[in-house]
């Protein structure tokens, strides 16, 4: 009898790296949801954002989405990303229990349902949206071009989510934000980092730098509003639906790549998406009891 070839030890290393990473997110998505409920005002305006960079709460979640970051570079470096994304799941699974118990109430059914569907959903789209390896980096004018137009349609999103008078859909519009943001900025920073191969003058004038930079600052505030209001859940889950879809747009359009998962992929993953929309609808979890007009349902008071 064949027995089943062992994964190969550093494909276990970057297994092991990307669970930390994981882990990392959600202990920063954790303080920074308990940053959100500290503050009265929408954080959409200047005054509110200022007065977060105050609080030792931002500066946890900076360490942790550090963390994260250098967890997921160490891990993609020992193992493919067809292995890696998937695991990103786990930021529910950790996150929704992790919020809650810290909110002293536990997870309704719902949520539980909510949380399952969407990770199934999430992980099967995680797989199909891989692309193909032969892509290359951001050319400097395209460097400009996905930059500036990443920041005006960041900036549209967030004037927009301040507008809006459901307390859902404005998370729901900061939280696929800043899902944009973290998935362009990947994108940015592997140009960056390979731009710093030829030299530090060389990566410090190459516009993906200060495009990775600015995109990447403005995802984190973006993600810290979008806790405001809601529960962890479904922001958190549109976050990290949108993540993947933006870094593979841009892979596909700007860098070379190839999307693998061909028509019946993005059959798939259309398919995926609305299951992923519906577990987020069940995930929606005002925080201060209200009724929710995203779902048109009461949701019971946490306790922050």
């Amino acid at each position: 009898m064949v027995g089943m070839t062992p994964l190969p030890y550093g494909m276990w290393i970057g297994i092991t790296f990307g669970v930390l990473s994981c882990v990392a997110y959600t202990a920063a998505a954790v303080a920074q949801r308990r940053l959100a409920v500290r503050v009265p005002e929408p954080l959409t305006g200047r005054r509110q954002l200022g007065s977060i960079l105050r609080h030792p709460l931002w500066w946890m979640s900076l360490v942790f989405n550090g963390g994260r970051a250098g967890f997921q570079v160490a891990a993609v470096s020992f193992a493919p990303l067809t292995v890696i994304q998937p695991l990103g799941v786990l930021v529910l699974v950790l996150g929704i229990p992790w919020s809650a118990r810290l909110a002293h109430r536990r997870v309704s059914r719902a949520e539980w349902r909510g949380a399952v569907c969407t990770m199934l959903a999430l992980g099967v789209l995680l797989a199909v949206t891989v692309t193909g390896d032969q892509g290359g980096v951001l050319s400097a004018e395209d460097s400009v071009l996905v930059g500036a137009g990443c920041v005006a349609l960041l900036a549209a999103v967030a004037w927009a989510a301040g507008r809006s008078p459901s307390a859902a859909w404005r998370s729901y519009l900061l939280a696929a934000a800043a899902g944009v943001a973290f998935g362009v900025s990947a994108a940015t920073v592997k140009t960056a980092v390979w731009a710093f191969g030829d030299g530090l003058s060389a990566g410090l004038t190459h516009p993906a730098s200060p495009a990775a930079a600015v995109i990447a600052v403005f995802g984190l505030f973006l993600a810290q509003a979008a806790y405001q209001g809601m529960d962890l859940g479904a922001p958190l889950g549109i976050t990290t639906l949108v993540n993947p879809v933006a870094a593979a747009l841009v892979g596909v359009g700007f860098m070379g790549e190839t999307y693998a998962g061909g028509w019946i992929g993005g059959a798939v993953a259309l398919v995926c998406a609305v299951g992923a929309g519906y577990g987020i609808r069940l995930l929606t979890v005002p925080s201060d009891g209200a009724p929710d007009s995203a779902s048109g349902t009461s949701r019971p008071r946490t306790h922050p």
